[in-house]
């Protein structure tokens, strides 16, 4: 997958050759690698295999011009072309930008072409690679071989245009670059077109096939290196064959010993890097201190036929075990004598090795009879750590050999200690993403569901306010071309006058209310003065249109109430309107004011209480809150719908919140609804806080 650098300013991209076995994909590379690295700089990597190879190195970064302006660093990789290795092209071909086929011209070999071209299709479809998008060249390789098949041909075998492919002979050179160079352009254009906007608008891709034909002209002149020649054989001189023969032997002979005893010193070495290897395979896959440590010391000690193999600490002067298998070494390291020496030897940078225990320090060796050597390797610098391993007397003492496979194996265990500390933290930052991510879904969530009932709150908002200017206008129009068309009496085109002014004053009153609304949720401020219970009852009954309507009672102890006498009165009128618009026809309604006790701030204060009290069919527990919700209203919308968009209960418990107070609703006994508006009993509180108190 490309990779866009914009702090080097460098795009990496990849390109793999696919193709049957032995088809020349590596000897494209041989030749690429030639051209665009003649002087050798870069290592060409190669895995071989049975009789295929299959190879990857990193072009050098070459610029593409000052149009584009990014160093592009290629990636190019072969597959192996054998059936049995297709795990390994389907890995190879992940995230692949563009990929060259490269078929082999014997005629002979059709089958394994049709396969690996079939292979590359499957294996482009399970890594996710769209052949639409992904480009893929086809060369047509070997076209040197006598009855090479016809292009036409090939490219009937897998299904392209014979005008798309390209013919190589990779062995000599032809068709090489001239494969690449397309492909590469065909990559860079996909990568481009591909690119976030922010990196588009900084690249000109008008001529960018131009750009990279004159980035690749410098390559197209030139040759692939010649393959270094072989090493010249030993000859043997002289006249007198069996003088020759003899000294031949000798030589051999004298070459057979050292042999001997180098294979046995390269077997020794073999079984303790095998020890490494299995301590290595062992705890590969374990992030357990004690599985990473014990593994070590168990192939230090059975690797060298040790007494004990211990991992020491040194703190402050003082050597510490922290963990020992086989032999017990708490009695060495807990003579003064042994402590100074472990701790001596295991502060050091490098390895120790104490030869003759008895000879080099016999307290220590008193203390721990039955030791001839010990030797103590470096593990970790911070804090400072050693693997001590204790030779049993009398003969095993401590070879160059073995310093160098401990010191293999402490450099492994010190790698899986470090990869130990760095999982134990990689699982804090995971859990503590986790529960980041937990917490920043749950925000998500709420903010979804925010949006969720703003949505469902527009929704109402037209449903309601088209349903309920429709009727309206249906009047005024309707009156209109009456009084427009009729030349009758006077008193039906008052009767006509009449219905477009009432039909305008509902238009009105919706229009005030939307009003009122929005003013409410831009918080403007409250002018609190004291109010006599009775005239802010009688204010709000005539809002209402409701006079005679309503019974009044009136708790002698209110003396007044501290409040915007025309908010709390629209509050008001707002909740009778609603008693009048569900409860019953001429059915009995209530309004009262006295004493409560208002909950604030985690306290019970004196409160007033004004109540709108009616005996409807009452509400649901369910329906409680939903009630208050703007542009909802109870009652079915098909055929009981009351006039009016559901801002209603809404815009009172606005009011009551930005006074301190709120609305809440209550079930009576017996039937029917109580709606009781709280306001606190002493004098408002500034805007800001009426502000606070609101939201």
């Amino acid at each position: 997958m490309a990779q866009w650098n914009r702090a080097e300013r460098t795009l990496y991209a990849k390109l793999v050759y696919y193709g049957p076995a032995l088809g020349g994909k590596t000897t494209n590379l041989r030749v690429l690698h030639g051209l665009t690295d003649p002087d050798g700089k870069e290592r060409l990597v190669s895995v071989e295999t049975a009789d295929d190879r299959t190879l990857f190195f990193d072009l050098l970064p070459f610029e593409l011009g000052s149009v584009l302006g990014y160093r592009v660093a290629v990636k190019l990789y072969t597959v192996p072309g054998q059936v049995r290795y297709d795990t390994t092209r389907r890995l190879v071909l992940a995230g692949a930008d563009a990929v060259v086929f490269v078929a082999d011209s014997n005629p002979s070999r059709e089958r394994e072409n049709r396969a690996a071209w079939d292979d590359l299709r499957r294996n482009m479809r399970a890594n996710g690679l769209d052949r639409q998008t992904t480009p893929v060249l086809v060369q047509l390789n070997k076209r040197d071989l006598a009855g090479a098949a016809a292009p036409t041909a090939m490219a009937g075998w897998f299904g392209v245009d014979p005008n798309d492919v390209r013919t190589a002979t990779a062995v000599q050179g032809p068709g090489v670059l001239e494969t690449f160079v397309p492909a590469c352009r065909a990559m860079i254009e996909r990568i481009v077109a591909l690119a976030e906007p922010a990196t588009r608008r900084t690249l000109d891709a008008g001529d960018l096939g131009m750009q990279i034909d004159r980035a690749f002209a410098p390559l197209m002149a030139r040759l692939p290196r010649p393959a270094p020649t072989a090493a010249a054989p030993v000859v043997l001189e002289g006249a007198d064959l069996l003088e020759n023969a003899l000294e031949a032997g000798l030589a051999l002979g004298g070459q057979l010993a050292d042999e001997h005893g180098r294979a046995s010193r390269l077997a020794r070495e073999a079984d303790a890097l095998r020890a490494v290897s299995d301590v290595v395979r062992s705890t590969g896959a374990s992030f357990d201190r004690n599985v990473v440590v014990d593994a070590a010391l168990t192939a230090a000690m059975d690797t060298l036929d040790a007494a004990a193999a211990a991992l020491v600490v040194v703190a402050s002067g003082t050597a510490r075990i922290q963990a020992n298998v086989g032999r017990p070494l708490d009695d060495l390291v807990s003579s003064p004598a042994g402590a100074a020496l472990v701790a001596r030897m295991a502060s050091s940078a490098a390895s120790a090795v104490a030869e003759n225990l008895p000879a080099e320090c016999p307290a220590a060796a008193q203390a721990a009879p039955g030791l001839l050597a010990i030797a103590v390797v470096p593990v970790e610098a911070s804090p400072r750590t050693g693997l001590l391993v204790a030779m049993p007397a009398p003969e095993r003492t401590v070879h160059p050999e073995d310093v160098r496979f401990l010191a293999t194996l402490a450099a492994h265990l010190g790698v899986g200690l470090d990869k130990v500390r760095t999982h134990a933290e990689l699982r804090r930052h995971h859990d503590l993403l986790e529960q980041a991510v937990r917490e920043r879904t749950a925000e998500l969530r709420k903010a979804y569901d925010e949006l969720r009932s703003v949505d469902a709150m527009k929704d109402r908002f037209l449903s309601n306010v088209s349903h309920e200017m429709r009727s309206p206008l249906t009047a005024v129009i309707g009156a209109a071309s009456f009084l427009r068309d009729y030349d009758g009496r006077p008193e039906q085109r008052r009767e006509m006058a009449d219905a477009v002014l009432h039909a305008a004053s509902t238009l009105k009153d919706l229009l005030d209310g939307l009003l009122r609304v929005a003013g409410l949720e831009t918080g403007a401020a409250v002018a609190a003065a004291p109010v006599p219970p009775a005239e802010l009852c009688a204010e709000a009954l005539r809002i209402a249109c409701a006079e005679g309507r309503v019974a009044v009672v009136l708790d002698p102890s209110i003396g007044s109430i501290s409040a915007d006498r025309r908010l709390i009165a629209r509050a008001v009128a707002n909740l009778i309107d609603n008693a009048i618009k569900f409860g019953p026809s001429q059915g009995p309604i209530e309004l009262k004011v006295g004493p409560c006790m208002l909950a604030r701030s985690g306290a019970a204060e004196r409160g007033v209480a004004i109540s709108v009290l009616d005996r409807g069919p009452g509400i649901l527990d369910a329906e409680a809150e939903r009630i208050f919700v703007a542009f909802e209203q109870g009652g079915d919308p098909l055929t009981a719908k009351p006039g009016g968009v559901g801002l209603g209960l809404y815009e009172a418990r606005g009011i009551a919140r930005r006074h301190g107070g709120t609305v809440i609703h209550i079930p009576r006994a017996g039937g029917g609804s109580e709606f009781r508006l709280s306001l606190p009993a002493e004098p408002a509180r500034s805007d800001e806080g009426r502000r606070a108190a609101g939201a």
